[in-house]
């Protein structure tokens, strides 16, 4: 059955189809529908690799006509898997990569099958950087609508908070625009809501002077000497000015990153990471000397780093592709002496790979308030995030359950909410948690409205699932039928 559908499919797409269509058996199949985290082994009916907006608009019309689930795949980087979905067409973004810059309005439009390397790569070039996120191969999309979080947040916000404007796919195969003044609704909801209203196939974002180069200030201690120097980052970082991002980063194994000392490469290890977050040869930098001295540093280093090739690039090859990943994210309220007892606990006992990352946000992250965007806890100030990988697929369980009682040990000092982007697979069914992820009942309940009125049969819900609102709630503005819709606003099926 799965075979004549996905023969249907390919049949209703191939006409006008301009990219390439995949279905079980031909040969860069398998290749295609294999994702960053090994755990996710689904096998889609059909993949659309899309090389324009109308590609991906015949493959939605096809899926849709066949009642065959839709899932997205931009860089394939989702802890989840949700790229990929069992037995439904997978529209594949990967032939969507191009980037324009178009540097004297400070704007850059990039598809939605971009990846970091490829942002970055474009703006370097004329002296400009898109904050997003730490691993160059992560694709735009999935950042960016779930949020979008990286080494440029405190200064320059979320990639969600530089949306200018976004081409839209909805549902029903129309192309729309969706910006403050445009559809402002759908442009809410994209900016944290996920991929739930459409598939984006051209951001219009916000660009900021910065670069080529980073001033890094990084210290280094042993896991003896890990919680004093936690304790004094965790006094330090809230009062520090939106210029400084300073990160601590747990490593079960120190990679050979530029400021680790060779003999020490393969050992565990804490950095605290501090970072400049603006011009390098700015005077003011000077300060974040001063931060490499708090508690008893075995090393210390400061240097200037390049941006795009460098700093965005310093966490790829610890994370790669193929491996077995488990994440789980918590934010917390405060980092008191039994939270940092029980981070400092889990790291040196945990059996598995990886590190543990705590983040200090604030700053341009919280000048947008909470009501303008669909993306929630703002004010949140600390980020705690497991980011953890194996090899052995008898270790699923029982490691993911070990991150699970860690972060449930932390107790009192976890606060409401979830980073969409960190959440794994065996997080999908508790709808109050993810009620929360969404900012809770009343903001979650805008979203189902916004769901109701530009996805109403929930034909995109392979994501942090949204349904539409209930019969008998207060009704969104209905959609008018594609032939009532401006000329622009419409594509021939």
């Amino acid at each position: 059955m799965k075979a004549i559908r996905a023969r249907r499919v390919l049949a209703a797409v191939a006409p006008e189809f301009r990219g390439r269509l995949l279905v079980p058996g031909d040969s860069d199949y398998d290749k295609q529908r294999t994702v960053w985290n090994a755990m996710v082994d689904r096998r889609p009916a059909a993949i659309a690799v899309c090389t324009s907006t109308l590609d991906v608009v015949r493959a939605v019309n096809a899926a849709r006509a066949e009642g065959l689930p839709v899932s997205v795949r931009g860089g394939g980087h989702s802890v989840s898997g949700q790229a990929l979905c069992e037995g439904g067409l997978t529209i594949d973004l990967s032939g969507m990569r191009r980037v324009t810059v178009r540097a004297g309005q400070g704007l850059v439009e990039a598809e939605g099958g971009c990846r970091l390397a490829d942002l970055d790569r474009a703006t370097a070039a004329h002296g400009l950087a898109v904050p997003a996120g730490t691993v160059s191969e992560t694709g735009l999309g999935g950042l960016a609508l779930g949020g979008g979080t990286g080494w440029l947040t405190r200064s320059f916000g979320l990639t969600c908070d530089n949306f200018v404007a976004c081409e839209v796919v909805l549902a029903d195969g129309r192309v729309v625009e969706a910006s403050s003044t445009e559809r402002a609704d759908l442009f809410w909801a994209l900016r944290g809501g996920g991929g739930n209203f459409g598939i984006v196939t051209r951001f219009t974002l916000r660009a900021h002077r910065f670069g080529p180069g980073m001033l890094v200030a990084v210290s280094l201690y042993r896991p003896e000497e890990a919680y004093e120097a936690l304790a004094a980052y965790a006094d330090l970082a809230p009062g520090l000015p939106r210029t400084i991002g300073w990160h601590a980063s747990l490593k079960k194994r120190l990679p050979p990153y530029p400021f680790v000392p060779a003999d020490r490469v393969g050992e565990p290890g804490l950095l605290l990471i501090a970072m400049w977050l603006g011009d390098a040869d700015d005077p003011a930098a000077a300060q974040l000397r001063r931060l490499t001295q708090v508690g008893r540093p075995w090393a210390r280093e400061c240097l200037v780093l390049p941006f795009a090739d460098g700093v965005q690039r310093l966490m790829d090859a610890e994370f790669p592709d193929g491996r077995r990943y488990y994440t789980k994210e918590a934010h917390l309220r405060g980092l008191d002496e039994e939270a940092i007892g029980e981070i400092v606990r889990f790291w040196a006992e945990m059996p598995m790979c990886g590190e543990i990352v705590l983040l200090g946000l604030g700053g341009a992250l919280c000048d947008v308030p909470e009501s303008d965007s669909a993306f929630s806890h703002r004010e949140c100030p600390w980020w705690l995030e497991f980011l953890l990988h194996w090899q052995d697929p008898r270790w699923d369980a029982p490691y993911a359950q070990q991150a699970r009682e860690a972060v449930g040990r932390l107790g009192a000092c976890v606060a409401p909410g979830t980073y969409l982007n960190m959440r794994n697979a065996d997080e999908g069914d508790d709808v109050r948690a993810l009620t929360e992820a969404y900012g809770g009942p009343e903001k979650y309940a805008r979203l189902r409205q916004v769901k109701s009125r530009y996805d109403p049969g929930n034909n995109l819900r392979s994501n942090w699932n949204i349904p539409p609102a209930d019969p008998g709630t207060k009704p969104g503005k209905p959609l008018r039928r594609a032939a009532d819709q401006d000329e622009e606003d419409t594509w021939p099926d």
